[in-house]
């Protein structure tokens, strides 16, 4: 099976990099040439075009950061769509909305394409070793014919349903993520103003019903070292939130909180955060009520 990774990013290098541990020939792509460089150093090959994956490859997986991105690969004249043969499956790792998805998935099937939509969970650090939970919407025949791939990449793969249902589960667990977040920023704010040692606090929530994975990532890797280099960026978050409503809005569903989560995404990306960790939102909390951001 030759296989190929197009976004060589945060998420989709050291996953890219596991399928080449795992003895798979994988053929990476990214826009910026320094990441395929590191790729290549793991073992992986570089040097095709997008077209020509597509028209060399069994199954190509792509790992984007934006819908735009996602469209130009899939869409564009030199794109998976256009050159890609009968019988190739494309899998898209993305977070986009289910519309997306069902396009892509049309214009493939035309074409005799197999599409899969399978958005992934557990950041970096998921990424890294393997954990990930994989989503995955499309053909049941199509999910089991590249489960060997996910296996390698993630610990917790589910097969949901028709296209679009694993962008459906992506980004309901997107907007959960925004709210523990956000809670984890003025938990920890308040606490801190009140006195409480918050390795301290950290413990006895943790070890109660406050806790949560969120809180475990965003304190022990970023707060609590007052580091917040981005394992998933605030603008990032904020686009999925946005899609997340749009999704929302589609479904007749009224996502209060939801929407005041969006606005203050967007008010840390105005004070110069969008880069930042989502974690940062701590900093929002804590330093813009000082004057201090």
């Amino acid at each position: 099976m030759k296989v190929g990774f197009i976004g060589l990013g945060n998420m989709g290098l050291p996953m890219a990099k596991n399928l080449v541990r795992a003895n798979y020939k994988v053929f990476g792509k990214n826009r910026s040439k320094g990441k395929e460089e590191l790729f290549a150093q793991a073992g992986g090959q570089t040097g095709m075009s997008i077209s020509e994956m597509a028209q060399q490859l069994d199954v190509i997986l792509t790992c984007l950061p934006l819908p735009a991105d996602v469209e130009n690969v899939y869409f564009g004249s030199d794109g998976l769509i256009e050159n890609g043969h009968e019988g190739l499956i494309l899998v898209d790792h993305s977070t986009v909305a289910p519309g997306l998805n069902e396009k892509i998935f049309k214009s493939a099937s035309k074409k005799g394409i197999q599409f899969l939509d399978a958005p992934i969970s557990g950041g970096n650090f998921g990424a890294e070793d393997g954990s990930l939970t994989i989503m995955v919407g499309g053909d049941k025949e199509v999910f089991h014919k590249v489960l060997p791939l996910f296996e390698v990449m993630g610990k917790n793969i589910y097969h949901i349903g028709t296209i679009g249902s694993g962008s459906v589960v992506k980004l309901i667990n997107n907007l959960m993520v925004a709210f523990h977040t956000q809670a984890v920023s003025e938990a920890v704010t308040l606490g801190k103003k009140m006195g409480v040692d918050t390795d301290l606090l950290f413990n006895i929530l943790n070890n109660s019903y406050a806790q949560s994975r969120i809180y475990d990532r965003h304190y022990n890797n970023f707060i609590s070292k007052d580091q917040y280099e981005a394992g998933f960026a605030i603008k990032l978050l904020h686009k999925d939130m946005k899609l997340a409503e749009e999704m929302a809005s589609d479904a007749g569903v009224n996502l209060t909180i939801g929407r005041e989560l969006t606005e203050i995404l967007f008010k840390a990306m105005e004070k110069g955060l969008a880069e930042n960790d989502m974690s940062a939102l701590y900093l929002l909390q804590s330093k813009y009520q000082e004057n201090k951001l």
